[in-house]
């Protein structure tokens, strides 16, 4: 009971404290409230560009949560010799027959192909990569970005001969290339589903690629619309195609991989598991992965660790800024109180009473800062987003919307230290 009431006393005496040097208090609090934005901006900031850039890149090259391809796609040999590992007419009835028992977990099952070779228009040719893929599951598969035309209009069922082209492989075969502050609603950061003329020297084009028995191939071809893969590299020679045409280019039935897009993508190691298994009992030799683990995820995986590494350490100079501001600002509030804790001393109060009552005057104050700058970094974050800035991103095409995420857990995470 004693304890009880020595606590109270405590707490009463920490709060009638806070109160009466109030100066030294705002000054503690000011500064943990700059740290507490300036922490719960920075990491909020970079978690959001993570998570959007990763969504972003997914929504456009048609990337699911689970992906399937033949054991071995990833290896040397499958550069030379692509024919090898792709997915024939047995796997692709396999694949098929899963997504139709698990319809309700699918909401999209997009195979593809790829292919490399030259494209012609008139005397100019240059190096492109085709992706072949099925137009109506690509669009499913593409999320917000169904619409993903600059110029023109995404490919349809209609034109089978119908190809997409990276906008600088566009410019190159004489097609001009659109006003780019026009294309991006800037409310959504996505293209505004409207088709934009689209203006050639001549739409006809040749597509010359090798085959599965090693002749050259060609077939003619109509662009119909020029996208960005939102790399500069990849604009000189992208080229999007469906998934027959390109297939009849290489004289194969075969595709390269599904892409599967589930309801709940959560799920996915389920799933991922649950298709690796069922492929075993079957007999059929398949690769099941998430994209990120996959050599196309390398450029992911090596960016999302340097900036971890950048967060790092920003965050642990943001931190010590501000911890070397409050400490110093607690213990000059303590130098200046001696003759208090010399009286509370004489009147039987111990030392670790003492340390007791600077501990709450500290909780007192870090709750405060705590609500407030929770307050002020809710504000920052409401300012920016409805300020839509965007900037520029290095070898990104296109600029980047400047968004702040809501994470309740960095914020607690600033109020816990």
């Amino acid at each position: 009971m004693a304890m009880v009431q020595t606590l109270g006393l405590l707490v009463r005496l920490a709060v009638r404290n806070v109160r009466r040097g109030w100066r030294h208090s705002l000054a503690a609090v000011a500064t943990m409230v700059v740290g507490f934005v300036a922490l719960a901006t920075f990491q909020s900031y970079l978690e959001e560009l993570m998570s959007s850039q990763l969504r972003t890149s997914w929504a456009r090259n048609m990337i699911g949560e689970v992906m399937v391809r033949k054991p071995g796609s990833a290896d040397a040999d499958a550069k030379i010799h692509p024919e090898k590992y792709r997915l024939n007419a047995a796997d692709q009835r396999f694949i098929d027959g899963w997504v139709r028992d698990h319809q309700s977990d699918v909401k999209a099952s997009a195979r593809s192909l790829m292919a490399v070779g030259m494209v012609t228009a008139g005397s100019t040719s240059a190096a492109f990569l085709a992706i072949g893929h099925d137009i109506d599951q690509g669009r499913l598969a593409r999320r917000d970005w169904a619409w993903n035309a600059w110029a023109g209009h995404p490919l349809q069922e209609s034109e089978p001969n119908g190809i997409m082209v990276g906008l600088l492989l566009g410019q190159r075969l004489g097609c001009q290339m659109p006003d780019t502050t026009k294309i991006f609603d800037p409310k959504t950061a996505l293209p505004r589903p409207v088709e934009r003329p689209l203006h050639c020297k001549t739409n006809q084009v040749q597509l010359q690629a090798s085959g599965a028995t090693g002749r050259v191939n060609a077939l003619d071809a109509e662009i119909v619309a020029l996208s960005s893969e939102s790399v500069r590299e990849f604009d000189q020679q992208m080229v999007w195609a469906p998934l027959p045409f390109l297939q009849s280019l290489l004289e194969t039935d075969q595709v390269a991989l599904y892409n599967i897009v589930l309801a709940e993508p959560e799920r996915a190691g389920e799933l991922q598991a649950l298709l690796r298994a069922d492929a075993e009992r079957a007999g059929v030799k398949l690769e099941v992965l998430d994209w990120r683990d996959s050599e196309w995820g390398e450029t992911f995986r090596r960016g999302t660790e340097l900036l971890g590494t950048y967060r790092s350490l920003v965050v642990f100079v943001l931190l010590a800024i501000a911890g070397s501001a409050v400490l110093t600002t607690m213990a000059k509030t303590v130098r200046e109180r001696t003759r208090e804790v010399g009286t509370l001393r004489s009147l039987g109060y111990r030392s670790g009473h003492m340390l007791a009552m600077f501990v709450l005057e500290a909780a007192v104050l870090s709750g405060v800062a705590s609500a407030m700058g929770a307050s002020l970094a809710w504000a920052v974050r409401a300012a920016i987003s409805s300020a839509r800035i965007s900037y520029s991103a290095g070898l990104l095409a296109e600029e980047i919307l400047l968004e702040i995420a809501w994470s309740p857990s960095m914020y607690l995470r600033g109020a816990a230290f």
